[in-house]
């Protein structure tokens, strides 16, 4: 333990070749034995001088692993060792011996209050595996080093039993409305991340945060941490229908599949694999993640590329503003005198404008305005009751917390039949739209059941693909 006034010794940690050269240990009690084993494991001839010693030390000795001298240290004893240590219980013996292996040019350790006069100490350590582990407190807290070396031991006890887990909800299990309280924008995200940080057994993990889905990506001890994390979630508030854990390679199948976009009611959508690999950039920039996490990412990527190739034919890319486009090329009912009011910029909002080349849209813009107004006349946010009042089609794509069509604009659909095709989650169109007479709304749910009826590939597609998986899996962690 810390003694205060203790002299303080600044060491270079060296790893010692040994391999059958000569070592000494004088005395032959515990702190002898662990002296000796340490030798031995390290492939040490060692040579144990002592007049008695404890019962396993006579074992060995009885076995031919160890060379004992069953007498008190001599002058000359450190002659022609690599090393030396003095483990006597008289403190003027174990001088005695440092002095002897100075004058031999043998470096010498003293375990009693000679060890700062010594040439080296030795950390507290362990082997695990390959893997060589030493703690040192430059001779200040050997308490202190024994305990950090034990929860490194604790931490390499349970990678062992580390495991991959997603637990989650998506479009798949639970609709949009009661998914909704559940996503985690920004602040939430980051809020949430410190919480799951502080969940024992949690090694490392990510959060994907998609219109379609809210998932934990995990890497953890076992299922009851996986669970805590769900809980933090709020998934345990849902039926067990309506969330998922899922663990191992049927974690990695899933994480494939939505990297793919085969998880999906938009069956080969593309964005989802950006937003796969800005969730694992995000975790690494937040220290949430580490080298698992990022061996089971670069897996994802490379597994769901092959599962692309594997499927390209089958299954057309569908993103899910080519689908709203396709959706109102059949039933939006547009022509030369239609009009059409697109709020939101992003990437969703940009897409529909360019799919709707041709037609008359008024393109709505709040933060970021377009640098390319793709044919569409450019309209501020602070003017968007003049858009939506000219309006027979609405497509809202923004990425906000409240809905940007209110109640209150009622007044500006009155009289008129007017599509609401709303892209956002959480809803861009309040559901007060939903029992409105004249109007009619779509909602991400509703487009992408419409679309999955369209398709009718799933089933080859995943057979396909689980085949693939099945053929490139190398494991979910690093090993």
């Amino acid at each position: 333990m810390y003694r205060p006034g203790r002299p303080r010794r600044r060491a270079i940690p060296l790893n010692l070749i040994v391999d059958d050269r000569p070592a000494a240990v004088f005395g032959g009690g515990r702190v002898g034995l662990r002296k000796v084993r340490g030798l031995l494991d390290a492939g040490a001839a060692v040579t144990l001088v002592c007049p008695a010693c404890v019962p396993e030390l006579e074992t060995l000795a009885a076995e031919k692993a160890i060379r004992r001298l069953k007498r008190k240290f001599r002058a000359g004893d450190c002659a022609g060792k690599l090393v030396a240590f003095a483990c006597t219980d008289d403190k003027h013996v174990n001088r005695a011996i440092l002095e002897d292996a100075r004058k031999a040019h043998v470096p010498c350790c003293c375990a009693d209050m000679n060890w700062a006069d010594g040439d080296f100490t030795t950390p507290a350590t362990a082997r695990v595996g390959d893997v060589s582990i030493a703690v040192s407190t430059g001779g200040q807290n050997c308490v202190a080093a024994r305990d950090v070396r034990n929860e490194i031991l604790e931490h390499f006890a349970a990678r062992k039993t580390l495991e991959l887990y997603v637990v989650g909800t998506s479009d798949a299990c639970l609709p949009g409305r009661k998914r909704a309280p559940f996503h985690l924008p920004g602040e939430a995200r980051a809020r949430f991340g410190a919480w799951v940080r502080e969940l024992k057994g949690v090694r490392e993990f990510a959060v994907l945060n998609t219109c379609h889905r809210v998932e934990v990506v995990l890497v953890a001890a076992n299922d009851a941490s996986a669970d805590a994390a769900a809980r933090l979630a709020g998934f345990d508030r849902l039926e067990a229908r309506e969330w998922y854990r899922l663990k191992g390679f049927d974690a990695f199948r899933h994480l494939v599949r939505v990297a793919s976009g085969l998880d999906s009611s938009l069956l080969g959508e593309f964005h989802v694999v950006s937003q796969v690999k800005d969730a694992f950039a995000e975790a690494a920039a937040a220290h949430w993640s580490g080298p698992a996490l990022a061996y089971a990412c670069a897996e994802t990527l490379r597994v769901s590329k092959a599962v692309r190739h594997a499927v390209e034919g089958l299954v057309k890319v569908s993103e899910i503003d080519q689908v709203a486009a396709r959706y109102l090329a059949v039933h939006g009912g547009l022509d030369a005198r239609s009009r059409v009011a697109v709020v939101g910029t992003g990437v969703v909002g940009t897409g529909v404008v360019k799919a709707l080349a041709g037609a008359s849209v008024d393109w709505v813009w709040h933060r970021r305005r377009p640098a390319d107004a793709l044919s569409a006349r450019l309209v501020p946010y602070k003017n968007l009751e003049a858009a939506l009042a000219k309006a027979d089609v609405v497509v809202c794509a923004a990425d906000v917390a409240e809905p940007v069509v209110t109640p209150a604009m009622a007044k500006l659909f009155a009289g008129r039949d007017v599509l609401f095709v709303d892209l956002g989650l959480p809803r861009n169109v309040d559901s007060a739209f939903d029992e409105m007479g004249g109007v009619s709304v779509v909602d991400l749910d509703a487009l992408k059941l419409w679309h999955r009826v369209k398709s009718g590939v799933l089933k080859k597609a995943l057979a396909k693909a689980d085949a693939v998986v099945r053929d490139e899996y190398k494991g979910v962690l690093p090993g």
